[in-house]
């Protein structure tokens, strides 16, 4: 009876491990997430930057519609 006992006890432990780890790697996939949401967030500004920038050049040229 011990050994089952103890058989049963083993099995709970190593799925909280397993839980935990695959926790872990949940939150490693959300911090992941919210790296790429930034580095997508600073393309855009770049992007809007280079816009502007490409307008205030035409328009101190004259050549553009802006």
């Amino acid at each position: 009876m011990n050994d089952w006992l103890k058989a049963s006890m083993d099995l709970q432990k190593q799925m909280l491990d397993a839980q935990k780890q695959a926790l872990n790697m949940g939150q490693q996939a959300v911090d992941n997430g919210d790296a790429l949401v930034k580095a997508q967030e600073a393309s855009r500004k770049a992007a809007e930057a280079n816009l502007a920038a490409w307008q205030a050049w035409t328009r101190l040229w004259g050549v553009g519609p802006w």
